[in-house]
Protein backbone atom coordinates (compact mmCIF):
# COMPACT_ATOMS: atom_id res chain seq x y z
CA UNK A 1 0.00 0.00 0.00
CA UNK A 2 1.42 3.39 -0.98
CA UNK A 3 0.76 6.77 0.61
CA UNK A 4 -2.10 7.78 -1.68
CA UNK A 5 -3.87 4.46 -1.13
CA UNK A 6 -3.40 4.77 2.61
CA UNK A 7 -4.80 8.31 2.67
CA UNK A 8 -7.75 7.45 0.46
CA UNK A 9 -8.80 4.23 2.21
CA UNK A 10 -8.13 5.24 5.82
CA UNK A 11 -11.41 7.11 6.21
CA UNK A 12 -11.32 7.01 10.00
CA UNK A 13 -8.95 5.96 12.79
CA UNK A 14 -10.45 2.47 12.64
CA UNK A 15 -9.56 2.12 8.96
CA UNK A 16 -6.11 3.66 9.48
CA UNK A 17 -5.31 1.01 12.08
CA UNK A 18 -6.73 -1.83 9.99
CA UNK A 19 -4.65 -0.77 6.99
CA UNK A 20 -1.53 -0.38 9.15
CA UNK A 21 -2.11 -3.83 10.62
CA UNK A 22 -2.35 -5.34 7.14
CA UNK A 23 0.90 -3.64 6.09
CA UNK A 24 2.66 -4.99 9.19
CA UNK A 25 1.35 -8.52 8.83
CA UNK A 26 2.54 -8.67 5.23
CA UNK A 27 6.06 -8.08 6.57
CA UNK A 28 5.97 -10.65 9.35
CA UNK A 29 4.63 -8.70 12.34
CA UNK A 30 2.28 -10.68 14.58
CA UNK A 31 -0.49 -9.72 16.99
CA UNK A 32 0.45 -9.68 20.68
CA UNK A 33 -1.95 -10.27 23.56
CA UNK A 34 -0.85 -8.22 26.60
CA UNK A 35 -2.93 -10.51 28.81
CA UNK A 36 -0.80 -13.57 28.06
CA UNK A 37 2.77 -14.24 29.17
CA UNK A 38 5.30 -14.60 26.42
CA UNK A 39 9.08 -14.48 26.04
CA UNK A 40 10.55 -11.97 23.61
CA UNK A 41 13.94 -11.97 21.91
CA UNK A 42 16.02 -10.28 19.23
CA UNK A 43 14.26 -10.23 15.87
CA UNK A 44 10.72 -10.42 17.25
CA UNK A 45 8.19 -8.11 15.62
CA UNK A 46 4.74 -7.59 17.10
CA UNK A 47 1.84 -5.18 17.20
CA UNK A 48 -0.92 -4.45 19.73
CA UNK A 49 -4.28 -2.82 18.92
CA UNK A 50 -6.39 -0.87 21.39
CA UNK A 51 -10.11 -0.26 20.75
CA UNK A 52 -9.64 -0.85 17.01
CA UNK A 53 -8.38 2.72 16.52
CA UNK A 54 -4.89 2.80 18.10
CA UNK A 55 -1.89 0.58 17.36
CA UNK A 56 1.59 0.08 18.78
CA UNK A 57 4.13 -1.94 16.77
CA UNK A 58 7.60 -2.85 17.95
CA UNK A 59 10.69 -4.50 16.52
CA UNK A 60 13.48 -5.86 18.73
CA UNK A 61 16.96 -5.13 17.43
CA UNK A 62 20.35 -6.58 18.32
CA UNK A 63 20.35 -4.69 21.66
CA UNK A 64 23.78 -3.11 21.24
CA UNK A 65 21.95 -0.45 23.22
CA UNK A 66 18.87 -1.42 25.22
CA UNK A 67 16.66 1.61 24.76
CA UNK A 68 13.22 2.50 23.47
CA UNK A 69 13.16 4.60 20.30
CA UNK A 70 9.53 5.69 20.07
CA UNK A 71 7.93 7.32 17.02
CA UNK A 72 4.39 8.49 17.71
CA UNK A 73 1.64 9.88 15.53
CA UNK A 74 -2.15 9.85 15.54
CA UNK A 75 -4.85 8.19 13.46
CA UNK A 76 -7.77 10.61 13.85
CA UNK A 77 -8.55 13.69 11.75
CA UNK A 78 -11.16 16.45 12.19
CA UNK A 79 -14.54 15.41 10.81
CA UNK A 80 -18.27 15.47 11.47
CA UNK A 81 -19.33 12.82 14.00
CA UNK A 82 -22.71 11.17 13.50
CA UNK A 83 -25.08 11.51 16.48
CA UNK A 84 -26.95 8.20 16.73
CA UNK A 85 -29.33 6.65 14.23
CA UNK A 86 -32.29 9.04 14.12
CA UNK A 87 -32.44 11.28 11.05
CA UNK A 88 -33.80 14.81 10.81
CA UNK A 89 -36.26 16.24 8.30
CA UNK A 90 -35.60 18.72 5.51
CA UNK A 91 -37.37 19.89 2.38
CA UNK A 92 -35.13 17.64 0.25
CA UNK A 93 -35.32 14.52 2.41
CA UNK A 94 -33.58 13.32 5.53
CA UNK A 95 -30.40 14.79 6.96
CA UNK A 96 -27.81 13.15 9.20
CA UNK A 97 -27.58 14.61 12.68
CA UNK A 98 -23.89 15.40 13.21
CA UNK A 99 -21.53 17.34 15.46
CA UNK A 100 -18.02 18.64 14.98
CA UNK A 101 -15.12 16.35 15.89
CA UNK A 102 -11.89 18.25 16.44
CA UNK A 103 -10.89 21.63 15.03
CA UNK A 104 -12.50 21.18 11.63
CA UNK A 105 -12.57 24.06 9.12
CA UNK A 106 -16.32 23.88 8.61
CA UNK A 107 -16.66 25.54 5.21
CA UNK A 108 -14.19 23.07 3.69
CA UNK A 109 -16.82 20.32 4.10
CA UNK A 110 -19.45 22.08 2.02
CA UNK A 111 -20.35 20.83 -1.48
CA UNK A 112 -17.96 17.87 -1.52
CA UNK A 113 -18.74 14.13 -1.48
CA UNK A 114 -18.68 12.63 2.00
CA UNK A 115 -18.70 9.01 3.07
CA UNK A 116 -20.25 7.65 6.24
CA UNK A 117 -17.45 5.66 7.84
CA UNK A 118 -16.22 4.30 11.13
CA UNK A 119 -17.24 1.33 13.25
CA UNK A 120 -20.60 -0.41 13.67
CA UNK A 121 -21.43 -2.57 16.69
CA UNK A 122 -23.73 -5.44 15.73
CA UNK A 123 -25.49 -8.30 17.47
CA UNK A 124 -23.79 -11.67 17.11
CA UNK A 125 -24.55 -15.20 18.25
CA UNK A 126 -22.47 -14.81 21.41
CA UNK A 127 -22.90 -11.11 22.11
CA UNK A 128 -21.71 -8.27 19.93
CA UNK A 129 -19.16 -7.77 17.16
CA UNK A 130 -17.38 -4.62 16.02
CA UNK A 131 -16.97 -4.13 12.28
CA UNK A 132 -15.27 -1.38 10.33
CA UNK A 133 -17.64 0.30 7.93
CA UNK A 134 -17.56 2.67 4.96
CA UNK A 135 -20.69 3.46 2.97
CA UNK A 136 -20.89 2.54 -0.72
CA UNK A 137 -22.69 5.83 -1.32
CA UNK A 138 -21.87 9.46 -0.63
CA UNK A 139 -23.72 12.32 1.02
CA UNK A 140 -23.04 16.05 0.89
CA UNK A 141 -23.73 19.36 2.59
CA UNK A 142 -25.07 21.90 0.06
CA UNK A 143 -24.04 25.47 0.71
CA UNK A 144 -26.48 28.38 0.44
CA UNK A 145 -26.46 30.03 -3.00
CA UNK A 146 -24.81 33.44 -3.26
CA UNK A 147 -28.16 34.88 -4.42
CA UNK A 148 -29.57 34.08 -0.97
CA UNK A 149 -26.59 35.38 1.00
CA UNK A 150 -24.84 38.06 -1.09
CA UNK A 151 -22.53 38.91 1.79
CA UNK A 152 -21.08 35.39 1.87
CA UNK A 153 -17.79 36.31 0.18
CA UNK A 154 -17.14 38.97 2.81
CA UNK A 155 -18.33 37.10 5.88
CA UNK A 156 -19.27 33.45 6.36
CA UNK A 157 -20.76 32.23 9.61
CA UNK A 158 -21.74 28.58 9.93
CA UNK A 159 -23.79 26.96 12.68
CA UNK A 160 -22.90 23.28 13.05
CA UNK A 161 -26.43 22.19 13.98
CA UNK A 162 -28.07 24.24 11.21
CA UNK A 163 -25.60 24.42 8.34
CA UNK A 164 -23.42 21.32 8.67
CA UNK A 165 -25.89 18.43 8.61
CA UNK A 166 -25.20 16.11 5.62
CA UNK A 167 -28.08 15.56 3.18
CA UNK A 168 -28.97 11.87 2.96
CA UNK A 169 -32.31 12.10 1.15
CA UNK A 170 -35.16 9.62 1.28
CA UNK A 171 -37.80 9.28 3.95
CA UNK A 172 -36.38 6.67 6.32
CA UNK A 173 -36.48 7.55 10.00
CA UNK A 174 -33.23 5.86 11.02
CA UNK A 175 -29.73 5.63 9.57
CA UNK A 176 -28.47 2.31 10.94
CA UNK A 177 -30.88 0.01 9.01
CA UNK A 178 -29.67 1.64 5.77
CA UNK A 179 -26.04 0.74 6.44
CA UNK A 180 -26.13 -3.01 7.07
CA UNK A 181 -28.41 -6.02 7.03
CA UNK A 182 -27.00 -6.84 10.48
CA UNK A 183 -28.73 -5.43 13.55
CA UNK A 184 -26.64 -2.41 14.57
CA UNK A 185 -26.84 -1.75 18.31
CA UNK A 186 -24.65 1.35 18.25
CA UNK A 187 -21.81 2.85 16.23
CA UNK A 188 -18.87 5.25 16.04
CA UNK A 189 -19.52 6.89 12.68
CA UNK A 190 -18.26 10.00 10.94
CA UNK A 191 -18.93 11.90 7.75
CA UNK A 192 -15.54 12.21 6.08
CA UNK A 193 -14.21 13.53 2.74
CA UNK A 194 -14.55 10.86 0.07
CA UNK A 195 -12.42 12.24 -2.76
CA UNK A 196 -9.12 10.67 -3.76
CA UNK A 197 -5.67 12.21 -3.21
CA UNK A 198 -4.15 14.05 -6.16
CA UNK A 199 -0.73 15.35 -7.09
CA UNK A 200 -0.94 19.01 -8.09
CA UNK A 201 1.42 21.72 -9.34
CA UNK A 202 3.33 22.12 -12.58
CA UNK A 203 5.65 19.25 -11.69
CA UNK A 204 3.28 17.32 -9.41
CA UNK A 205 5.23 18.71 -6.48
CA UNK A 206 2.25 18.95 -4.12
CA UNK A 207 0.16 16.14 -2.65
CA UNK A 208 -3.40 17.29 -2.02
CA UNK A 209 -5.60 14.97 0.03
CA UNK A 210 -7.91 14.51 2.99
CA UNK A 211 -6.32 13.38 6.26
CA UNK A 212 -2.74 14.47 5.52
CA UNK A 213 -2.72 15.53 9.18
CA UNK A 214 -1.74 13.07 10.51
CA UNK A 215 -1.84 9.96 8.35
CA UNK A 216 1.33 10.95 6.49
CA UNK A 217 3.12 10.56 9.84
CA UNK A 218 1.37 7.27 10.64
CA UNK A 219 2.25 5.87 7.22
CA UNK A 220 5.89 6.93 7.51
CA UNK A 221 6.15 5.35 10.97
CA UNK A 222 4.76 2.02 9.77
CA UNK A 223 7.00 2.00 6.69
CA UNK A 224 10.01 2.84 8.85
CA UNK A 225 9.47 0.09 11.43
CA UNK A 226 9.05 -2.39 8.58
CA UNK A 227 12.29 -1.28 6.91
CA UNK A 228 14.52 -0.52 9.90
CA UNK A 229 17.23 -2.63 11.49
CA UNK A 230 17.01 -1.22 15.02
CA UNK A 231 19.86 -1.28 17.52
CA UNK A 232 17.46 -1.20 20.45
CA UNK A 233 13.65 -1.46 20.58
CA UNK A 234 11.90 0.39 17.77
CA UNK A 235 8.36 1.39 18.71
CA UNK A 236 5.77 2.92 16.37
CA UNK A 237 2.74 4.35 18.17
CA UNK A 238 -0.43 5.29 16.32
CA UNK A 239 -2.67 6.89 18.95
CA UNK A 240 -6.30 7.91 18.52
CA UNK A 241 -8.16 11.04 19.68
CA UNK A 242 -5.30 13.54 19.50
CA UNK A 243 -7.68 15.99 17.84
CA UNK A 244 -9.86 16.05 20.98
CA UNK A 245 -7.15 16.02 23.64
CA UNK A 246 -5.88 12.39 23.79
CA UNK A 247 -7.76 11.69 27.02
CA UNK A 248 -9.13 8.25 26.13
CA UNK A 249 -8.00 4.65 26.73
CA UNK A 250 -6.66 4.64 23.15
CA UNK A 251 -5.16 8.13 23.38
CA UNK A 252 -1.66 9.26 24.33
CA UNK A 253 -2.79 10.27 27.84
CA UNK A 254 -3.65 6.66 28.63
CA UNK A 255 -1.35 3.94 29.99
CA UNK A 256 -1.33 2.14 26.61
CA UNK A 257 2.26 2.96 25.65
CA UNK A 258 3.71 2.39 29.11
CA UNK A 259 1.83 -0.91 29.39
CA UNK A 260 3.40 -2.15 26.15
CA UNK A 261 6.89 -0.98 27.14
CA UNK A 262 6.60 -2.68 30.54
CA UNK A 263 5.43 -5.88 28.86
CA UNK A 264 8.42 -5.85 26.48
CA UNK A 265 10.83 -5.26 29.35
CA UNK A 266 9.37 -8.09 31.45
CA UNK A 267 9.05 -10.53 28.53
CA UNK A 268 12.75 -10.04 27.78
CA UNK A 269 13.65 -10.97 31.33
CA UNK A 270 14.64 -7.49 32.46
CA UNK A 271 13.76 -5.75 35.72
CA UNK A 272 12.93 -2.24 36.89
CA UNK A 273 16.49 -0.90 36.69
CA UNK A 274 16.89 -2.04 33.09
CA UNK A 275 13.53 -0.45 32.27
CA UNK A 276 14.60 2.89 33.72
CA UNK A 277 17.89 2.66 31.79
CA UNK A 278 16.00 1.93 28.55
CA UNK A 279 13.98 5.10 29.10
CA UNK A 280 17.01 7.15 30.08
CA UNK A 281 18.80 6.18 26.88
CA UNK A 282 15.59 6.25 24.86
CA UNK A 283 14.00 8.93 22.75
CA UNK A 284 10.44 9.85 21.76
CA UNK A 285 9.83 11.40 18.36
CA UNK A 286 6.44 13.11 18.20
CA UNK A 287 5.50 13.35 14.53
CA UNK A 288 2.76 15.79 13.56
CA UNK A 289 2.77 18.40 10.84
CA UNK A 290 3.56 22.13 11.00
CA UNK A 291 2.38 25.19 9.10
CA UNK A 292 4.19 26.07 5.89
CA UNK A 293 4.32 29.70 4.74
CA UNK A 294 0.97 30.37 3.09
CA UNK A 295 1.21 31.73 -0.47
CA UNK A 296 -1.52 34.31 0.17
CA UNK A 297 -0.73 35.09 3.81
CA UNK A 298 3.00 34.93 4.58
CA UNK A 299 2.34 37.30 7.50
CA UNK A 300 0.81 34.37 9.41
CA UNK A 301 4.27 32.82 9.79
CA UNK A 302 7.01 33.85 12.16
CA UNK A 303 8.79 37.03 11.11
CA UNK A 304 12.18 35.29 10.93
CA UNK A 305 11.84 31.49 11.09
CA UNK A 306 9.78 30.12 8.20
CA UNK A 307 9.24 26.62 6.78
CA UNK A 308 8.30 25.65 3.24
CA UNK A 309 6.82 22.71 1.34
CA UNK A 310 9.41 20.30 -0.06
CA UNK A 311 12.24 21.82 1.99
CA UNK A 312 12.66 18.96 4.43
CA UNK A 313 11.74 17.71 7.89
CA UNK A 314 10.29 20.37 10.20
CA UNK A 315 11.69 20.52 13.74
CA UNK A 316 9.00 22.21 15.81
CA UNK A 317 9.85 24.67 18.61
CA UNK A 318 7.27 26.08 21.04
CA UNK A 319 6.32 25.83 24.69
CA UNK A 320 3.48 23.53 23.56
CA UNK A 321 6.02 21.09 22.10
CA UNK A 322 8.45 18.69 23.76
CA UNK A 323 11.43 19.97 21.76
CA UNK A 324 14.29 21.52 23.72
CA UNK A 325 17.77 22.55 22.65
CA UNK A 326 19.28 19.14 23.38
CA UNK A 327 16.63 17.03 21.67
CA UNK A 328 16.60 19.34 18.64
CA UNK A 329 20.38 19.17 18.34
CA UNK A 330 20.34 15.36 18.54
CA UNK A 331 17.76 15.05 15.77
CA UNK A 332 19.65 17.53 13.62
CA UNK A 333 22.85 15.52 14.09
CA UNK A 334 21.00 12.36 13.13
CA UNK A 335 19.50 14.01 10.03
CA UNK A 336 22.87 15.43 9.01
CA UNK A 337 24.40 11.97 9.23
CA UNK A 338 21.58 10.53 7.10
CA UNK A 339 21.84 13.47 4.65
CA UNK A 340 18.20 14.44 5.14
CA UNK A 341 17.41 18.15 4.90
CA UNK A 342 15.48 19.87 7.69
CA UNK A 343 14.13 23.26 8.79
CA UNK A 344 13.21 24.87 12.11
CA UNK A 345 9.63 25.91 12.81
CA UNK A 346 8.66 28.63 15.27
CA UNK A 347 5.12 29.90 15.67
CA UNK A 348 4.35 33.58 15.13
CA UNK A 349 4.37 34.97 18.68
CA UNK A 350 0.91 36.59 18.56
CA UNK A 351 -0.93 33.52 17.19
CA UNK A 352 -2.11 30.44 19.09
CA UNK A 353 -0.17 27.22 18.69
CA UNK A 354 -1.60 23.72 18.80
CA UNK A 355 -0.28 20.92 20.96
CA UNK A 356 0.90 17.42 20.07
CA UNK A 357 1.75 14.08 21.63
CA UNK A 358 5.33 14.90 22.60
CA UNK A 359 4.69 16.68 25.89
CA UNK A 360 2.35 13.92 27.03
CA UNK A 361 4.84 11.12 26.43
CA UNK A 362 7.90 13.00 27.68
CA UNK A 363 6.13 13.82 30.96
CA UNK A 364 4.73 10.30 31.44
CA UNK A 365 8.03 8.51 30.74
CA UNK A 366 10.58 11.22 31.60
CA UNK A 367 12.21 10.52 28.24
CA UNK A 368 14.05 12.76 25.78
CA UNK A 369 11.61 13.99 23.17
CA UNK A 370 11.37 16.14 20.07
CA UNK A 371 8.43 17.29 17.95
CA UNK A 372 8.87 17.05 14.19
CA UNK A 373 6.62 16.90 11.14
CA UNK A 374 6.11 17.94 7.56
CA UNK A 375 5.38 21.45 6.36
CA UNK A 376 1.78 21.58 5.18
CA UNK A 377 -0.97 23.99 4.17
CA UNK A 378 -4.69 24.08 5.02
CA UNK A 379 -4.33 22.14 8.26
CA UNK A 380 -7.70 20.77 9.49
CA UNK A 381 -9.35 21.40 6.14
CA UNK A 382 -11.26 18.65 4.35
CA UNK A 383 -8.41 18.80 1.81
CA UNK A 384 -4.85 19.54 2.92
CA UNK A 385 -1.60 20.12 1.03
CA UNK A 386 1.92 18.81 1.63
CA UNK A 387 5.14 18.65 -0.39
CA UNK A 388 5.35 15.40 -2.37
CA UNK A 389 9.12 15.10 -1.84
CA UNK A 390 8.78 15.43 1.91
CA UNK A 391 6.76 12.20 2.26
CA UNK A 392 9.76 10.00 1.45
CA UNK A 393 12.00 12.19 3.58
CA UNK A 394 9.87 11.49 6.63
CA UNK A 395 10.03 7.74 6.08
CA UNK A 396 13.81 8.03 5.76
CA UNK A 397 13.93 10.18 8.90
CA UNK A 398 11.99 7.71 11.06
CA UNK A 399 13.99 4.79 9.67
CA UNK A 400 17.24 6.56 10.60
CA UNK A 401 15.78 7.32 14.03
CA UNK A 402 15.01 3.64 14.69
CA UNK A 403 18.57 2.75 13.66
CA UNK A 404 20.25 5.31 15.95
CA UNK A 405 21.22 4.89 19.59
CA UNK A 406 21.13 7.97 21.83
CA UNK A 407 23.36 6.99 24.74
CA UNK A 408 23.75 9.28 27.74
CA UNK A 409 27.39 9.77 28.75
CA UNK A 410 29.09 12.18 31.10
CA UNK A 411 28.56 15.65 29.73
CA UNK A 412 26.23 14.77 26.87
CA UNK A 413 24.66 12.21 24.57
CA UNK A 414 26.39 10.04 21.99
CA UNK A 415 24.79 9.01 18.69
CA UNK A 416 25.77 5.47 17.80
Amino acid sequence: MNITQYLEKSYTAFHAVENAKNMLEEKGFRALDLGKKQSLKKGDKFYVIKNGSALIAFSIGDLTNYAFNIAESHTDSPALKVKGSLLTDSAEGKRINAERYGGLILHSMLDIPLKIAGRIICKSEKGISALNYASDFCVNIPSVAIHHQPEVNDKLSLNVQVDMQPLLGGSDKELYPLLSSKEIIDADLYCVPAHAPAFCGRNNEFLVSPRIDNLTSAFSSIQAIINANPKGIAVACLFDNEEIGSGTKQGACSSFLKDVLCYINSAMGFGEIEFLSALQNGFALSIDNGHAVHPAHPEKSDVAQKVYLNKGIVIKHHTNYSTDGLSSALIKAMLDKAEICYQDYYNRSDLRCGGTLGLITSSQLAIKACDIGLAQLAMHSATETVGAEDINRMTQCVTAFFQTSFVEVDGGVELR
